[in-house]
């Protein structure tokens, strides 16, 4: 039978790593969701830039001035495919946190079930016990009063 006092020192520490395991998968969550900030303000400058050139377009736009916006527009698709990488990262560090984070919760419960079962059977066992002194203490009076 496990001690419960020791099983409940070892809980403290699944408690912690837990609260750990959720600290970090929040800060997961917040660099996915920054990063996700960041994509769409990229693709909403790009959308703008795009719109910009081709509004220049309608009037006399020279050779260089287009080669510039397609130029740069080709910059802004490379740091958005850039940054798509960086945003399937930050998702698969959020799967990866919240797995270990449910697996740290798994361990707390499983723990705290072992705990209950240990003091039940601490309990039990403690009543046998006091059972069988009384018993005894019965016994030992039937007798007495038999004499």
């Amino acid at each position: 039978m496990a001690d419960p006092k020791q099983l409940r020192k070892v809980l403290v520490m699944v408690d912690k790593a837990l609260e750990q395991a959720g600290l970090e998968l929040r800060q997961a969550r917040s660099t996915e969701a920054a990063l996700q900030e960041q994509m769409d303000e990229l693709q909403r400058y790009r959308w703008d830039y795009v719109k910009q050139a081709q509004q220049k377009a309608g009037t006399t736009l020279q050779a260089s001035e287009y080669q510039q916006f397609h130029y740069f527009i080709s910059k802004l698709d490379t740091t958005i495919s850039q940054h798509v990488v960086k945003q399937r990262s930050a998702t698969e560090a959020v799967t990866h946190k919240q797995q270990l984070w449910q697996e740290a919760q798994q361990r707390q419960q499983a723990l705290q079930l072992l705990i209950e079962k240990a003091e039940q059977q601490q309990l039990a066992a403690q009543a046998k016990r006091e059972q069988g002194a009384l018993d005894e203490f019965a016994t030992q009076q039937y007798l007495r009063r038999r004499r």
